[in-house]
């Protein structure tokens, strides 16, 4: 009797454990799929990437600086420029508009924050014109009008929906120009700025271009990272003499280039180009190593 008994108790204590242990697997079962979820990159983690990149621009002193330090630099060499200026043609300057003088900081917090792409909401933004000037722009506006400069601002903004909120925008902020002949901006199938700039080249001296992007100067001849980087070697003494590039790391057509100009494939993927061509430190081989070659 007392055997049956001990060996009950023994078949109740293992299926005990065997019910704990059945029960520890369904949940390290249920772990182990929430973290594999947890791992996969989502839309939501793209936004959130560019969290740093937007604190950066809103609070640094440095951004600040950047930007006088880009606009006291025109101011000088635009005089050397009207000093020397000849022929008949007006001088004229060309300046992008988003991020070089206006801070869209706000609408790409917002896109960060509540995880949107563009252009959701970009349009809303642009409609409601509560964008601020960029540390700098309007004094140097102010000054090259007062100059006589003629000053033209292109933009990739669509001329048909933005058209109206942009120049209300620009007129709340009395920025100087600021009417239908001079702020141009993107008109329907027109691809890049060039065309635009050619038409200010028409009847103008253009003296300086201004921009938070490499195609706000001109277009380089393909676009990936190495001929980018070529545009910049060969036009080396542009800048801060006829180019003035203004800082901007929350967009533009270098992210585009990581992406092959293809925004629509997966935040998986996504997430990996931007790894790509990342070249970091590693400590355990004391090398320099390229992402993409893992």
């Amino acid at each position: 009797m007392k055997k049956l008994i001990a060996s009950s108790a023994l078949v109740v204590l293992l299926g005990g454990v065997t019910g704990v242990s059945n029960a520890d697997h369904v949940l390290a079962n249920q772990t182990a799929t929430k973290e594999v979820k947890k791992d996969k990159v989502t839309k939501k983690d793209l936004a959130e990437q560019n969290v740093m990149s937007v604190a950066w621009y809103q609070t640094s002193a440095e951004a600040k600086a950047l930007y006088l330090q880009g606009y006291n630099t025109a101011q000088d060499k635009l005089d050397e420029k009207l000093k020397h200026h000849k022929g008949k043609k007006k001088p004229a300057i060309v300046l992008d508009l988003d991020e070089t003088v206006l801070d869209n900081s706000p609408y790409q917090a917002y896109a960060s924050l509540k995880h949107k792409t563009f252009p959701e909401g970009w349009h809303e933004w642009i409609a409601a014109g509560k964008a601020k000037p960029v540390y700098g722009a309007k004094e140097f506006l102010q000054y090259a009008d007062k100059k006589g400069v003629e000053i033209f601002y292109v933009s990739d903004r669509d001329q048909k929906e933005d058209f109206k909120g942009t120049l209300k925008n620009m007129k709340d902020l009395d920025m100087p120009q600021s009417d239908k002949h001079h702020i141009l901006l993107k008109g329907e199938n027109e691809k890049g700025k060039e065309e635009r700039r050619a038409k200010v080249r028409k009847n103008h001296d253009l003296v300086m271009l201004f921009g938070d992007n490499i195609l706000d100067f001109d277009d380089p001849k393909e676009s990936t990272l190495k001929s980018r980087t070529e545009f910049v070697k060969k036009h080396k003494k542009d800048f801060g003499e006829k180019y003035i590039i203004l800082p901007n790391p929350m967009y533009g057509s270098w992210e585009a280039t990581l992406y092959n100009g293809n925004y629509e494939q997966s935040p998986e993927d996504i997430n990996k180009l931007r790894k790509k061509e990342l070249t970091y430190y590693n400590p355990e081989t004391n090398k320099l190593e390229k992402e993409s070659k893992k």
